[in-house]
C-alpha cells in the first residue's frame, strides 16, 4: 500500500494492495478457499473523473486526492491466512471470508520503507471476480503534525503475470510532465537536504521535462530523461517498475540515484511515483507524478 502525507513540505505518498485467481469454493473442512486471491495484482490506471483508484486524505481545510498505482502479491500463510506484500515494502495479514479477504487483525501498522511514512490500516476488504479485484481501504496516516484519515472507496486491480508479452506498448513514446500544482501536490518533488545540526532542509520544486520511452527485449523498456540519463524498467500489465530497483546516472554536479520508480499508463496519461537521491545528496520523493503523451 502506498500513501501518506508530510505537512512540512506536504510530502504525500499513496499505494495499496490487491489479489485474485479462480473462484473460491469452501474447502472440505468448511473454511473458504484462498486460492482465488493468490498471485500478483496491479492497480488499474487511476481515473480522477470517476475516482477509481484515487484515494482521499482529509487534511485541515481540504481533501487531497492521491492516485493509487503499483502492485500487491498475495500468498498463503502456514496458518491459513493470506499475506499481502506491496511493492513499497509493507506486509499485511488477512483472513479469508466466504466472499472476501478482510484485514486480520483489523488494525495493522507499517513504516513504509520506500517513502519513510507511517500509517495504520484499520479496514481493508478485497473481493475477486475472475481476473479482476475490487477493494476498499480505510487508514490513518501518522505525522508529527497529526493523524489524517485516508480512504480508498473504489479500488480496482487486475491480475498480472510475472512475464508480460504485450511489450508495454502503452508506455512507448515521448511524455511531458503536466503543469505542477502546489495545492494538489501534482508534480511537486520534495527533497530533504541534511544539515550539520542533524536536521534537514525541505525543498519543494516542480517536476518538469520530458521522458522518452522505447522498448527493449521482452517486457523491458528504457526511459530517457532530459538530463541524459537512461533507466531500465520492467513491464507487467498496466504497470512498469524500475528494475533493478537502484540505478545510478552521472549528471552535471554529481551522481543521481533512483531507488524506486513505478509508472501506470493507459497510453495517453501516466501516473508515477519516484524516490531517489539527487546530485547534491538530497533524498527526494515525487508522490503524485502526472505526464501526458506528446
Amino acid at each position: 500500500m502506498r500513501w501518506g502525507i508530510r505537512l512540512a513540505g506536504l510530502l504525500v505518498a499513496a499505494t495499496l494492495l490487491g489479489s485474485g485467481s479462480p473462484a473460491g469454493l469452501a474447502r472440505p473442512n468448511g473454511t473458504p478457499d484462498s486460492a482465488k486471491y493468490l498471485g500478483r495484482w496491479n492497480y488499474d490506471h487511476p481515473d480522477r473523473a470517476t475516482m477509481r483508484n484515487v484515494a482521499v486524505i482529509d487534511l485541515p481545510g481540504f481533501q487531497l486526492q492521491v492516485p493509487q498505482i503499483g502492485d500487491v502479491v498475495f500468498s498463503r500463510d502456514a496458518d491459513g491466512h493470506v499475506v499481502g506484500r506491496t511493492d513499497q515494502g509493507c506486509t499485511w495479514r488477512f483472513r479469508v471470508e466466504p466472499a472476501s479477504l478482510e484485514l486480520d487483525p483489523p488494525s495493522q501498522y507499517c513504516l513504509n520503507p520506500t517513502v519513510q511514512l507511517a500509517y495504520t490500516i484499520t479496514r481493508w476488504s478485497v473481493a475477486v471476480s475472475g481476473r479482476h479485484e475490487r477493494e476498499t481501504v480505510t487508514a490513518t496516516s501518522h505525522h508529527p503534525e497529526g493523524d489524517f484519515l485516508f480512504v480508498l472507496a473504489d479500488g480496482r486491480r487486475t491480475r498480472t503475470t510475472e512475464v508480460d508479452q504485450s511489450g508495454g506498448h502503452q508506455f512507448l513514446g515521448t511524455w511531458a510532465y503536466d503543469a505542477a500544482n502546489l495545492a494538489s501536490r501534482v508534480n511537486i518533488r520534495t527533497t530533504r537536504y541534511p544539515k550539520p545540526d542533524g536536521g534537514a532542509e525541505v525543498v519543494d520544486a516542480p517536476q518538469r521535462g520530458r521522458v522518452s520511452i522505447t522498448r527493449d527485449l521482452d517486457n523491458r523498456i528504457t526511459a530517457r530523461t532530459d538530463d541524459g540519463c537512461t533507466w531500465s524498467l520492467l513491464v507487467r500489465g498496466s504497470t512498469a517498475k524500475l528494475d533493478p530497483p537502484a540505478q545510478v546516472c552521472t549528471v552535471a554536479g554529481g551522481m543521481l540515484t533512483l531507488r524506486f520508480w513505478t509508472i501506470s499508463s493507459d497510453g495517453r496519461q501516466q501516473a508515477s511515483v519516484m524516490t531517489g537521491t539527487d546530485e547534491r545528496g538530497g533524498s527526494f520523493v515525487l508522490n503524485i507524478g502526472s505526464l501526458t503523451r506528446t
